[in-house]
């Protein structure tokens, strides 16, 4: 037997200019976003975009950067990190000297929720926020939620 579904997608763009940014440019707080009700039955959120700007652009090459996503409720039972931090990772990418993202596809299933403020904890392999040499890089990146229902 098939079990047929339907989909419908949000699309959620964060930019870390719009956010209350820590002094060390690592947590990002969106805390006046509209409301965002994810109501499938199943709910996969997965990166379609990111994008780098800013003073510090020239410093961003040849790191790597690890995105994580906190004040959503998300399926734990089916996430691990081996980092031992209970916060999910997003995205993984590497700012080459093209220019260029590379981005796994990662997704995270979150629970049926109202999401009204996001956090975003942004770092590199050298342990340093959105920010290097006393330069801001600012990153813009766009979500996508699939909710899906079955019938």
């Amino acid at each position: 037997m098939y079990e047929l579904s339907r989909s419908q997608y949000k699309t959620i763009w964060l930019s870390t200019k719009d956010a209350v940014a820590s002094t060390d440019r690592k947590t990002f707080t969106y805390n006046s976003l509209p409301l965002i009700k994810v109501i499938g039955e199943k709910n996969i959120l997965k990166i379609n975009s990111i994008t780098l700007s800013g003073d510090g652009l020239g410093s961003a090459p040849g790191h790597n950067w690890t995105i994580k996503l906190g004040k959503v409720k998300f399926n734990n039972t089916n996430y691990f990190n081996t980092d031992l931090n209970t916060i999910p990772t997003v995205a993984m990418i590497n700012y080459d000297s093209n220019n260029s993202i590379q981005n796994g596809n990662l997704s995270l299933e979150i629970e049926t929720q109202d999401i009204n403020e996001i956090e975003l904890y942004i770092e590199s392999d050298d342990n340093h926020g959105a920010v290097k040499n006393s330069q801001e890089i600012d990153f813009h990146i766009g979500f996508c939620i699939e909710e899906q229902f079955y019938n």
